[in-house]
């Protein structure tokens, strides 16, 4: 099949370009692939933003939004990953903070770009506010948030990453829940994520006599983002870590639609086999016990892994 083109709009038929993208290899090979190439913008203004609370960050991007801003870039820092890359941080930016938004508008009128990111600045209302003067400056403002992968390859803790999605009203609410979790568990669990579209990659880190602990945290994570209406996969999708929390997600019927087409596409299973369908009933028990899988502390995420 030769599915898409090099047409800008197109209305006949399903989508079934949009059904391979993202199906994980488990309904087709793709052999070929047709780009488009998007001019870089001409300008670029890049802000900091630091909050006393997690909620008043939740709050600041559904505010922004409302008003009508809409950043190229909103990422978020939890307290505990900005201690992680607190050497990154503009000198002098206050040290209780519990969350910094990290904020980005381009386009090619550099007057109109400046001046909607000093606006946006404006209507986020955070207790310490950095505005990039320079590209120079710029850079250094996104060192945080682009250093925190390399930070956690350099620890000696093992980490697993997460990728979950909630509506971004409920950010505060998914973030609160992590740490609650961190307490319970004794578990040390930071969050970075990209606010703007709901998007947090909690991160667990944890010692080898921890370990045991980890997939069950990994499990309370997926069913609180289910919970406030997200999803387990924002990115990366399920693979055999999620798939048995895939029906919870998408519900029986979705399910079995998803599972005549694989039957229609791969009749003899053998695409990316045992991924994306759940394998057993998604009982409470059997999502606790969350079987067959447990992270390897050996192993280290590929970037995409850490959302970078």
């Amino acid at each position: 099949m030769r599915l898409g083109g090099k047409l800008r709009k197109r209305a006949s038929g399903y989508r079934l370009l949009q059904l391979f993208v993202g199906s994980e290899g488990t309904l087709g090979i793709i052999t070929e692939v047709i780009v488009k190439l998007v001019p870089l913008p001409r300008c670029r203004a890049t802000a900091m933003v630091g909050f006393a609370t997690v909620e008043e960050a939740g709050e600041a991007v559904s505010r922004s939004l409302a008003a009508g801003h809409f950043p190229t870039a909103i990422e978020i820092l939890d307290r505990g990953s900005l201690e992680l890359v607190r050497d990154k941080l503009p000198p002098g930016f206050e040290p209780n903070l519990q969350a910094v938004l990290i904020v980005e508008q381009d386009g090619n009128d550099e007057e109109f770009v400046r001046l909607d990111l000093m606006r946006m600045v404006e209507v986020l209302d955070g207790a310490d506010n950095r505005i990039a003067q320079s590209s120079l400056e710029r850079d250094k403002l996104w060192d945080a948030r682009r250093s925190y992968g390399k930070v956690l390859m350099a620890m000696p803790k093992n980490f697993f990453a997460e990728d979950v999605a909630v509506p971004i009203a409920e950010i505060p609410e998914m973030i609160r829940r992590v740490q609650a979790l961190a307490r319970q568990t004794g578990l040390r669990i930071v969050t970075v994520g990209h606010a703007g579209d709901g998007n947090l990659h909690p991160t667990i880190l944890f010692t080898d006599e921890q370990r045991h602990l980890v997939s069950h945290a990994a499990a309370q994570i997926f069913r609180d983002a289910l919970s406030l209406g997200g999803s387990v996969s924002a990115e990366h999708g399920l693979g055999a870590l999620k798939r048995d929390f895939a029906e919870r997600e998408h519900g029986p019927i979705a399910i079995e639609l998803m599972r005549k087409m694989k039957a229609v596409l791969d009749p003899d299973g053998i695409l990316n086999p045992h991924k994306i369908f759940p394998e057993q009933p998604a009982t409470d028990e059997f999502l606790n016990a969350m079987p067959g899988w447990m992270p390897n502390p050996n192993r280290r995420p590929r970037r995409a892994e850490l959302g970078l």
